[in-house]
């Protein structure tokens, strides 16, 4: 998929929308965004991921569409369980800091 940035607002929020992408997709689009919070004294920041899409033919839409939904939010939990495991990693941390110092 191809997609262009329609909004992007450093640190708290991105928006996206496909340019060219599989057959099946009449459109896609999605929205990140990302605000700082406080969870059991730790600082953190909570992330949000919203995608909208139609697939085609119009008239699959009924059947393609929850399974779309289903395909796509287990993707999506697979990529925010890599992650938290990157979050954990302290290989990924300490070269994170030593990117931030630069």
């Amino acid at each position: 998929m191809i997609s262009r940035y329609v909004s992007f607002r450093p640190p708290t929020s991105v928006g996206m929308a496909m340019e060219k992408g599989p057959w099946f997709f009449e459109s896609f689009g999605g929205g990140w965004r990302f605000t700082p919070q406080e969870r059991d004294g730790q600082q953190g920041t909570l992330a949000r991921w919203k995608y909208t899409y139609a697939v085609r033919p119009a008239w699959l839409r009924p059947l393609a569409e929850p399974i779309g939904q289903w395909l796509l939010g287990r993707e999506i939990r697979r990529r925010i369980a890599a992650f938290a495991r990157a979050c954990a990693d302290p290989v990924v941390l300490a070269a994170a800091r030593e990117g931030a110092d630069r």
